[in-house]
C-alpha cells in the first residue's frame, strides 16, 4: 500500500493511525465494517432519547458527547408549560450495570415556538 498524505483526526491515538496507515485496502474495508458494526451496537444518543413523562420533546440537537434536548410540558400552563432546555448524556454504570441518561436542566427557552 502507498503511504498515505491524510493526516489522522485529533482524536485518533496515534498507535491506531500508525497501524491503519499499515493496512492494505482489504483490511480497511474489514476495520470499516467492523466499526460500522460497533456503531450499529451503540444507537446515537438523538436515537436513544425518549421523552419523560408529562413532558413532549420539541426538538433534540446532537452534540456528539451530549444532545441538547428541547421538551414542553402540554399538561401545564404558563410559564410552567415550558419550553426548557437540558442537556443529557450517557452515564454508563461503574459496576457493570446498563447505566442510565443524565438530565441536566439548563433553562427556559426564550422565543422558542415549541412551546406555546
Amino acid at each position: 500500500m502507498t503511504p498515505s498524505n491524510t493526516d489522522p483526526p485529533d482524536d485518533i491515538p496515534a498507535d491506531v493511525a500508525e497501524t491503519l496507515e499499515g493496512f492494505s485496502d482489504h483490511e480497511l474495508r474489514e476495520v470499516i465494517h467492523y466499526a460500522q458494526q460497533l456503531l450499529g451496537d451503540h444507537p446515537p444518543l438523538t436515537d436513544a432519547i425518549e421523552s419523560r413523562t408529562g413532558e413532549e420533546i420539541v426538538r433534540v440537537e446532537d452534540h456528539d458527547e451530549y444532545v441538547i434536548v428541547v421538551v414542553k410540558r402540554p399538561d401545564e400552563t404558563g410559564e410552567a408549560r415550558g419550553p426548557f432546555a437540558y442537556r443529557v448524556d450517557w452515564a454508563p454504570d461503574i459496576e457493570g450495570g446498563e447505566g442510565k441518561y443524565r438530565w441536566h436542566y439548563l433553562g427556559k427557552v426564550h422565543g422558542d415556538s415549541g412551546g406555546n
